[in-house]
């Protein structure tokens, strides 16, 4: 093979790493040892933290992927981990981290280069992909491979000294890294080269077996860079007549359906594309494994249809060839969809959901969350799969406890297993709960209201049942014997979520309407802890939000200092107080205090106070909770979790903040 032509000038350079001023214990890494290392958070953004993780990315054969490792704890602020690598992996980049997987802190240590170490084979060499990796992983800012650095990008020469001594040691290996090579091209020479881009064309052409990620490479620099359509078309004629089953064949396949018009057309048409493309060898291919959405578009829509058209056998034959969240996402859209809307009767729909639950129970560890390179660790997808197994089952087991299959249901409760994610939504425990009972599994039975005032995902119902159980002498009893099921972390982190939303803002005064339409002053409000509850009839969140704050408003029902007030906005002011009165009436709201907000004007929306509100937090979503005092707005909070007894305590931490201050 000759040896393709150096377009760059090659500069000098001194390899070192970086010196790590947290991290300790490895210093020349060779693929296929276990590393082992220290990690000293004083210091750091994650100093104190009682947990940390590590994530680990590796750059194997010119891919990427990511990996959890474990740390264990050695001392307050020290950590030591340990990681096997592969035999071919060329680099790797730690990153620690706190919090849970939604809110983490990191530590990547931007301001030293990050933790970022070259692999050595048994020569003493660096691996194919070690100067490549090294080159474009610290250049975030052209080749976006995850979220590693946040600030940190090295200098474009950089990225060229590197990328050429890749090719300097293993320009055969160009086919798989070919789409980085180009990038590199127009990063230094800038994307609207077009002599370049010719010239290298051409010269890959001769020196390498073509193959279809060269080509599909170069036909998305002409189409998409160079606005070449003429040209790129050319390259997709050929790619298409030399590879009819490959990845540019099934892209080209998956848009013609997708702009099909719904009908059977549509539906056979699918149904050759999962023949004529499967799944597996998508997912199995190194240069098509992205395309793993075509399979959930395509699906979501299929199933759809034949859902609608009440074409069930179809439908359930088509599942076992779909992966977990395909399936999850078919469940969500046409059961839950169907079932809570009653837009099928329950027994119609019962052997599609039992088909795609039974389907989701096997595909629960494929992982297909994680088709997309450096987005979640193993441990990470597997825990967003779970968290969508539980979503569905909870759906899953409400059907079957209104059409009394019971001992089906309690065949189903085995299903749970990581308490803190099963525990999650209050209405699933109930309904939970309601089934133990029904079986006459008391005990079974006391355990979820157990745990479920551990969790913080409790009802009002489920209150009343576990203080039936408990026979307190006194309320003061009851709130210790809660006090202490509660777990301490849950606590903490909600204490803390609730300082987070700690505020200290003017609010100008303003009027509303009580339920007899007399006028409101916030005037009125002086020296008490006022909690505003902005909700409207047409919100649904807003009224399941409710169940919780009955809770607080009871709780707080002998306290002159607080009051409590369920400001109806954005809905029909007070011309729409028969609804409301109607739904507060049925569903033991009464001693609710309703006001109505107004008019606003040069508008048609009774939204004049809240507008007020909606400008200091640049949101109007409801439901809306804010706490006031004194002309001040001190704490606010959007939206609700779903558990009433968890919005309970959000309100007392708030309001005892307050007393506080």
């Amino acid at each position: 093979m000759k040896k393709l032509l150096v377009l760059f000038v090659f500069c000098a350079y001194v390899f070192s790493g970086y010196a790590q001023s947290r991290l300790s214990g490895i210093e020349k890494p060779q693929a296929g040892s276990l590393i082992s290392f220290n990690y000293q958070a004083t210091g750091g953004p994650l100093e104190n933290h009682d947990t940390l993780s590590c994530t680990v990315y590796l750059y194997e054969d010119y891919l990427w992927r990511m990996d959890d490792v474990t740390l264990t704890r050695v001392e307050k602020n020290q950590w030591k981990g340990t990681y096997q690598l592969s035999d071919n992996c060329a680099l790797f980049a730690l990153s620690f981290l706190a919090g849970e997987m939604w809110n983490r802190i990191i530590d990547n240590n931007d301001e030293n280069g990050g933790y970022v170490f070259t692999t050595l084979d048994t020569q003493g060499k660096m691996l194919p992909g070690g100067y490549l990796g090294w080159g474009t992983f610290r250049k975030p800012s052209c080749f976006h491979i995850g979220n590693y650095f946040q600030k940190f990008d090295i200098q474009d020469e950089a990225v060229e000294m590197w990328t050429t001594k890749e090719m300097e040691h293993y320009a055969a290996n160009l086919p798989k890294f070919v789409d980085i090579y180009m990038n590199m091209v127009a990063l230094r020479m800038g994307e609207k080269n077009k002599k370049a881009v010719d010239f290298l064309f051409q010269k890959i052409n001769k020196e390498f077996a073509v193959t279809e990620f060269i080509y599909a490479t170069f036909e998305n620099i002409y189409r998409f860079k160079l606005q070449d359509k003429e040209k790129a078309d050319s390259i997709k004629a050929i790619v298409l007549k030399q590879y009819p089953n490959g990845f540019t064949a099934r892209a080209q396949m998956f848009h013609q359906i997708e702009a099909m018009p719904l009908g059977e057309e549509r539906l056979t048409q699918t149904e050759g594309f999962f023949k004529k493309y499967p799944y597996e060898d998508c997912v199995n291919d190194r240069f098509s494994k992205q395309q793993a959405y075509m399979y959930y578009n395509l699906t979501r829509v299929y199933a759809s249809t034949l859902f609608d058209g009440k074409q069930y056998d179809r439908l359930m034959a088509a599942l076992p060839s779909m992966n977990f969240v395909t399936l999850s996402e078919v469940f969500r859209w046409n059961i839950f969809r169907a079932y809570k809307l009653r837009l099928a009767k329950n027994d119609s729909i019962y052997p599609v959901a039992k088909a795609l639950m039974e389907q989701l129970v096997l595909k629960r560890n494929d992982l297909s969350n994680n088709t997309e390179e450096l987005r979640y660790t193993p441990k990470e997808a597997q825990v967003l799969l779970d968290i969508q197994f539980y979503e569905r089952l909870g759906i899953y087991l409400q059907l079957l406890k209104d059409l009394n299959r019971t001992e089906e249901a309690l065949t189903w409760l085995t299903y749970y297993r990581d308490d803190q994610l099963s525990y999650a939504d209050a209405t699933v425990n109930q309904t939970r709960y309601d089934i133990l009972v029904t079986a006459g599994k008391n005990e079974q039975a006391l355990d979820v209201l157990k745990k479920s005032v551990k969790y913080n995902t409790i009802t009002t119902e489920m209150m009343a049942a576990l203080r039936k159980e408990v026979k307190p002498v006194s309320e003061a009893e009851f709130k210790t014997y809660l006090d202490n099921l509660k777990g301490v972390a849950l606590k903490k982190a909600l204490y803390e979520e609730v300082k987070s939303h700690m505020t200290d803002v003017e609010i100008p005064s303003f009027e509303l309407l009580d339920m007899n339409g007399n006028i409101v002053k916030s005037d009125s409000f002086k020296d008490k802890i006022v909690v505003i509850d902005f909700w409207a009839n047409w919100c649904a969140p807003c009224k399941r939000a409710f169940e919780g704050m009955k809770i607080a408003v009871d709780a707080y029902a002998n306290d002159s200092d607080v009051v409590f007030y369920f400001v109806n906005t954005m809905d029909f002011g007070i011309k729409g107080k028969p609804a409301v009165e109607k739904y507060l009436n049925n569903n033991g709201y009464s001693h609710f205090k309703v006001l109505f907000d107004t008019l606003k004007e040069g508008t048609k929306s009774y939204n004049k106070t809240f507008s007020i509100f909606s400008q200091k937090f640049n949101s109007s979503g409801i439901p809306r909770k804010v706490i006031l005092k004194n002309g001040r707005m001190l704490y606010t909070a959007e939206g609700y979790s779903g558990s009433p007894s968890q919005l309970a305590d959000e309100i007392s931490y708030a309001v005892e903040l307050i007393r506080k201050r």
